[in-house]
Order: C-alpha cells, then sequence, then structure tokens
C-alpha cells in the first residue's frame, strides 16, 4: 500500500508544474497587453499635442512610448510599428526633419512591413515621404537589419533612445559588399484632378503687416513755403525725412500671389518756415496770427498691390508692383535763402529747410525678401518705389516690419 503516496506525490507535483505553465504564460500575456495599453496611451496623448502644434511634448511623448517598447520586448509588435510612424510625421511636419521622418518611416516597415500612414494625418506631403520609404525597403529587401530585441531605438535626431543597443540599419547597399546603391525619390503627388503639387509653407489666405521705415528719391518743382525762391527746375536728390508707416492688408490669391491694399503715413521733420512773401491784394495774414509760414509736415498716400513670392519656404525673394494716389513729401534744403526760422518766437535766421510734393498719381515696382518664422510670422524687408506725377518724385522707400499669415 505505500504506492499510493507515491502516487498522489507525484499527482501532485505535475499538477503544480502543469498550473505553474499555464499561469507564467498568461501572467507574461498580461503584462505585455498592460505594456501595450500604455504605449497606446502615449501615443494618442502625442497625436492630441501634435494636433495642437505641440510639436516639442508629442516628440518627448513618443520617444518614451519607443523607450517602452524597448523595455517591455515589444520590438516586433505592431503598436512599435504605429508609434515609429506617429514620430515620422512629427518629424517631418513638426520639425521639418524629413530624412529623420524617412528613418522612422522605414523603421516602422521593418516591424510590420503592411503599415500604412495614420489615415488621420496623412497629407500628400508626408504620404511622399512614406511611398519613398516603402521604396528605400523594398530596396534593401524588406527592410533588412532591423534592432535586436531589447536594443536601443533611433531617437530621430541621431541619438540613442532607449539605452547603448543595436540599431536599425538606415541605409542599404553595404551589405552585399556591392556598391552603394542611388534611390530616386518618387515625384511629389499631385492634388486631385491634375493639379499641381502642393506647395511648401505657410498656407494661410489672410495677410495683415505693419512695417515702416524711411525714404529717398528724386524730386522737381515748386517749394510748399516759398515757391519764387525754393524751385527745383531738374531733378535733385532729397529725403523724404523722418519716416513712413505703412499697414498693410491682403489676401492670397494663390498660394505665392498676394493682392493687398496699403497706406503710407508719412512725417517730415527738420523743417523750418518764415513769414508770408508779400502779395498785392490778397490775404494780410496767411499763415495766422504769429504771422509765421511752414511748409506742410505730413504726407498721406494708399496704394494698390500685387506681390508674388518665388524661392522655396522658409525664404522668399517678393517681386511686385503698386499703383496708388495720394502725396509723397521730401524735405529739401535752400542755403540761398537764409530768411527762415525755426519757429515763430525763434528771431534766430537759419537756411531755409522747404517741402515739395510729389503726385497724386504714383506708380512703381517693388521688391523685398520675406522670411518664414513658424506657420504664420513673417519678416519683411522691402524696397518699394514710386514714380510720381503730375508732380514729378521718383521716391524709394526702405521698410522694415512683420507679416501674419493667417
Amino acid at each position: 500500500m505505500a504506492a499510493a503516496p507515491s502516487f498522489r506525490a507525484v499527482f501532485f507535483v505535475a499538477l503544480v508544474f502543469l498550473l505553474t505553465m499555464v499561469a507564467v504564460p498568461g501572467t507574461a500575456a498580461a503584462q505585455d497587453q498592460a505594456a501595450v495599453n500604455k504605449v497606446t496611451n502615449l501615443n494618442k496623448r502625442a497625436i492630441d499635442a501634435y494636433n495642437k502644434q505641440d510639436y516639442e511634448s508629442a516628440r518627448a511623448l513618443l520617444k518614451e512610448a519607443l523607450e517602452l517598447c524597448a523595455s517591455a520586448g515589444l520590438d516586433k509588435h505592431p503598436i512599435r510599428a504605429r508609434t515609429h510612424i506617429h514620430f515620422g510625421i512629427v518629424a517631418i511636419v513638426g520639425f521639418k526633419q524629413r530624412e529623420v521622418g524617412l528613418k522612422q518611416f522605414r523603421k516602422a516597415l521593418e516591424v510590420q512591413p503592411d503599415i500604412k500612414l495614420t489615415k488621420q494625418l496623412a497629407t500628400p506631403e508626408l504620404q511622399d515621404a512614406f511611398e519613398e520609404a516603402v521604396l528605400a525597403s523594398n530596396d534593401q529587401g524588406g527592410g533588412g537589419g532591423g534592432t535586436p530585441a531589447g536594443g536601443g531605438e533611433g531617437s530621430g535626431e541621431g541619438g540613442g533612445e532607449g539605452g547603448g543597443g543595436g540599431q536599425a540599419t538606415d541605409e542599404g547597399g553595404d551589405d552585399d559588399g556591392g556598391p552603394p546603391k542611388v534611390r530616386r525619390p518618387p515625384p511629389p503627388r499631385k492634388k486631385a484632378g491634375g493639379e499641381e503639387p502642393e506647395e511648401k509653407g505657410q498656407r494661410g489666405s489672410f495677410f495683415v503687416a505693419m512695417t515702416g521705415g524711411t525714404g529717398f528719391g528724386l524730386i522737381k518743382g515748386q517749394g510748399e513755403l516759398d515757391p519764387v525762391l525754393h524751385k527745383l527746375d531738374a531733378p535733385g536728390f532729397a529725403l523724404a525725412q523722418t519716416a513712413q508707416a505703412t499697414p498693410e492688408v491682403g489676401f492670397f490669391i494663390t498660394h505665392d500671389l498676394l493682392l493687398s491694399g496699403q497706406l503710407r503715413l508719412q512725417y517730415v521733420g527738420g523743417l523750418n518756415g518764415k513769414p508770408p512773401r508779400p502779395v498785392t491784394n490778397g490775404d494780410p495774414a496767411p499763415c495766422g496770427s504769429d504771422n509765421y509760414c511752414s511748409p506742410g509736415n505730413g504726407a498721406i498716400a494708399f496704394f494698390v498691390k500685387a506681390t508674388y513670392l518665388t524661392l522655396d519656404a522658409p525664404f522668399h525673394i517678393a517681386i511686385g508692383g503698386q499703383v496708388g494716389g495720394g502725396n509723397i513729401r521730401h524735405a529739401l534744403e535752400f542755403p540761398d535763402d537764409k530768411s527762415c526760422q525755426a519757429s515763430a518766437t525763434d528771431g534766430t535766421k537759419q537756411s531755409c529747410v522747404d517741402t515739395l510734393a510729389g503726385g497724386p498719381f504714383l506708380i512703381g515696382p517693388t521688391l523685398g525678401m520675406w522670411y518664414e518664422i513658424g506657420d504664420m510670422v513673417d519678416f519683411i524687408f522691402g524696397v518699394n518705389t514710386a514714380l510720381g506725377v503730375p508732380n514729378f518724385t521718383f521716391n524709394f522707400d526702405l521698410s522694415l516690419g512683420l507679416g501674419f499669415r493667417i
């Protein structure tokens, strides 16, 4: 009867072993699922940050997700592939790092060769990059050189993501000892209907800007303070001192063509005045009770402008033209006339500084440089010219300021 206890002992050991074999995989599976859920949640938070254009937070969350994939042994899990896809999207759109994005797409294809872009985030630009990554993976014979389990992940910026482990091979052509392959990227995707490829850079349609500066140019005609003594029969150089402000509002009728309206508000400083010239049967006090005349110290003009932006973002050369109406005033010293004074109460005589007004019809070409700062802001430097008739002037305005493309 001693066999019965031995049988029971063997049966008990076998039962414990069986339960252990069942429980351990179940526990591991539960742990894997918990890690997958955490990575999925990090991806969702990263997409929320991306949609809010908080690209730094999106990238940090995706790095954390890749580190978790590495530590949890999810190297071949589809969630790791999806995380690489999202990392590539953030790199290309948020940080304009196309090569970094291509590397991330290739890493995703190494894990899951049939993966696609996340549908709600796909754009023509991203689709072009993803198709290039697919072609590169095909050239490498299905993605070659995957990262060993538990190894480090590329950060998307060339650094280690989860430690100093193995790194996925990003470039092909080295494994077979032959010369490296030359890969040509696919042509840009076209929009529906056969339109031109989608343009890069800012995409807002409404434009508002505030610029300002100073000007100079050629002027001729009669001075406004003393038309008799202050007269230029031939064009002479003069400053449009002191400054002008030029607010502008417009609309992009195409991606690169801006139609706008601009107001030119000018202030002229450094002028002086004098008593009026006697006129027979004229107004005995044409300049007021203090009998002190001074030229106009301001001018207003309005322009309709067309501006075309050349070159790819973020730097543009702006070429255009403007036509409008109003006056542009230039200040000019007349050293032969020393009958002027700084004010009505200042008796010190000095050389007269008079103004000559050009216009009222104004037209001329424009040239400038724009630099895009982010998705909306533009730094603007411009040279705006204006030929004035019938009162001749040929003026150059130098302007600096900021524009906002909304």
